[in-house]
């Protein structure tokens, strides 16, 4: 898979294949992805998902099938806390095809996890998921995560509490110094 970075202008150009390619896949997953109230606001939901785009350029990255270059997936930063010249902690979102969960999702995440500790020198990413999502501790874990904590009924799905699980991985050669 290739990983495409938007910024602000490509994004205004992006193709709606690739776009729409998002939507659905927000869609799909919009109950691991959103707690419900963000999922039901007032604004049409293909609204929403291009305002989470759009304010999470530069740090989106959508994930292209090398032969059919059709939008597989995706990862966003969002939560970032900057430190002097880098970023100290980003919150990661990330989310991927059927089609291509296990090691093709695996391999084109640890390509990103290498590419943005590298170029954008942060310290700590972490992730969320749901205590009871059994793909993403698993997932994390392979590259690299460890879970730090478990926040008890922090959020509400389909009108239930439910817990969410906070995990974390270290930039392992970072260039700054705290």
């Amino acid at each position: 898979m290739l990983i495409f970075t938007l910024n602000k202008k490509n994004f205004q150009n992006l193709d709606f294949t690739s776009f729409l390619a998002v939507f659905n896949l927000m869609l799909q997953y919009r109950h691991k992805l959103f707690d419900d109230e963000y999922i039901n606001g007032d604004k049409p939901y293909i609204e929403r998902v291009y305002e989470i785009i759009d304010a999470h350029v530069p740090y989106f990255w959508l994930f292209y099938d090398t032969n059919t270059l059709k939008v597989q997936g995706f990862c966003y930063f969002y939560d970032i806390i900057p430190h002097k010249n880098h970023i100290h902690t980003a919150s990661a979102s990330i989310c991927f095809d059927k089609a291509v969960w296990g090691k093709p999702a695996l391999s084109v995440a640890k390509k990103l996890l290498n590419q943005v500790f590298c170029t954008l020198n942060i310290y700590k990413i972490k992730a969320e998921c749901y205590f009871d999502n059994y793909f993403m501790p698993n997932f994390l874990t392979k590259l690299g995560f460890r879970r730090e904590a478990i926040l008890k009924n922090e959020t509400i799905v389909d009108n239930q509490p439910k817990n969410i699980e906070i995990w974390s991985i270290f930039n392992p050669a970072p260039q700054v110094h705290l």
